[in-house]
């Protein structure tokens, strides 16, 4: 372990007794599906939190003493990740957790953090400042997956045709994407001609390729996330489809899966990110987080690695403008409407939902010709203006979480 202070909560004691490092009391827990079907993102996610987390300690830490979080991995499953926080909290007096790659994880956390009056940072997208889950203790530093639906949609039936398919990872997450095409669908003209629930974890699609094939929409979806994302663009690049005239659009895409998927992720592919990382170019502050990252992974850093980040130096800075790390009501009031400048110009927590009001990015693919790690081209760019409800819509949950899905 370096002096970062990086741990493990099962051998917290043990690794900083072999370190050396004085045994200062942590002010956060962190936990990521370091295991499990989003494990690639999830390390993405912890190595962004990490690199955040060194920078605060290379200025001095918080409140003048260098930062000391347990962190560790909630196996992508609810269950794990209650009983972990819990120990975090009850066991070494933290008021403060952050984390989380799931939509449907997150609204679970959400609720036992509001209810123990705990503050939490989800750093995925999610649905906690929606309706009954907005309880005034949690904050996102990703997105509301909606965004992303909101904004792939529009850039789709704008560009790319009218009719479409989906497919859609059957948890909150996918089925707020599903929700968010359907209404931007109905909006704009376009032809919805089916939907396939996909099981999280399914990495066997061949029953459905016929189907998609037969179909022949001017656009699928692929909302799916994880492995189950890198199985679904293989099997439709074996199967020839990528190739044809069909155009296929991810919400949520990743770094990962485009570079797992070669040149089969060509300019048939257009994908949602609320960070890419040549928006350095735009936003000359983000050269320091890639440079960071790059010199310590060898890779930029994905979107899953932004939320990371944002999530873990807005909840540190928020400490030491606050001056606490337990109070608990000044940190959230802090937050709220906190101001940050840091890879994509100002942004803030909007003080009423909680959420970070961030940009959607729109990644073509460029199959053949990537090289290294530039694997598209930013061809749109929607602000938060464009793809975020009101705090009013949000409260109530509408218009998305009116919408009847199919099949259910």
């Amino acid at each position: 372990m370096k002096k970062s202070s990086w741990v493990i909560g099962s051998i917290f004691l043990f690794t900083l007794m072999l370190s050396g490092v004085a045994s200062a009391k942590p002010i956060a827990a962190l936990l990521f599906p370091l295991s499990g079907p989003f494990s690639a993102m999830g390390t993405d996610m912890k190595q962004g939190s990490e690199v955040a987390l060194e920078e605060i300690n290379a200025k001095g830490g918080v409140l003048g003493q260098k930062v000391e979080v347990v962190v560790g991995d909630d196996e992508f499953k609810a269950p794990v990740a209650m009983r972990k926080y819990k120990e975090m909290v009850d066991g070494q007096g933290i008021r403060a957790i952050g984390g989380t790659l799931s939509g449907g994880i997150s609204v679970a956390v959400n609720e036992w953090a509001c209810k123990n009056k705990v503050l939490y940072m989800c750093f995925c997208h999610s649905s906690i400042p929606l309706g009954k889950e907005q309880c005034g203790y949690g904050f996102v530093s990703g997105m509301i997956p909606y965004q992303t639906g909101v904004a792939t949609a529009k850039y789709a039936f704008q560009n790319l045709g009218k009719s479409w398919m989906i497919v859609t990872q059957d948890y909150r997450f996918g089925t707020d994407e599903l929700s968010a095409w359907l209404t931007v669908s109905e909006k704009m003209g376009g032809k919805f001609l089916g939907n396939i629930y996909s099981p999280l974890g399914q990495v066997d699609y061949s029953a459905h390729i016929p189907k998609i094939a037969a179909t022949n929409p001017d656009i699928l979806v692929i909302n799916v996330y994880g492995q189950s994302m890198d199985a679904i663009i293989k099997q439709l690049g074996e199967a020839g489809l990528t190739n044809k005239k069909m155009k296929f659009v991810i919400p949520k895409s990743h770094l990962w899966s485009i570079k797992a998927a070669g040149p089969i992720y060509n300019e048939n592919f257009y994908g949602g990110h609320e960070y890419y990382w040549t928006l350095q170019d735009k936003f000359p502050k983000a050269k320091k987080f890639i440079e960071a990252y790059g010199k310590k992974y060898g890779m930029p850093p994905s979107q899953d690695a932004d939320g990371g980040y944002t999530g873990t130096r807005a909840l540190l800075e928020a400490m030491n403008a606050a001056k606490t790390t337990t109070d608990v009501a000044k940190l959230v009031k802090t937050l709220e409407g906190f101001k940050m400048d840091y890879n994509k110009g100002p942004e803030e927590f909007r003080a009423c939902d909680h959420i970070r009001a961030t940009s959607v990015v729109i990644v073509r693919g460029i199959g053949a010709k990537a090289k290294d790690w530039n694997f598209g081209d930013v061809v749109a760019e929607y602000p938060a203006s464009e793809t975020l409800e009101s705090c009013e819509n949000n409260q109530k949950d509408i218009p998305y979480g009116a919408v009847k899905l199919p099949g259910k």
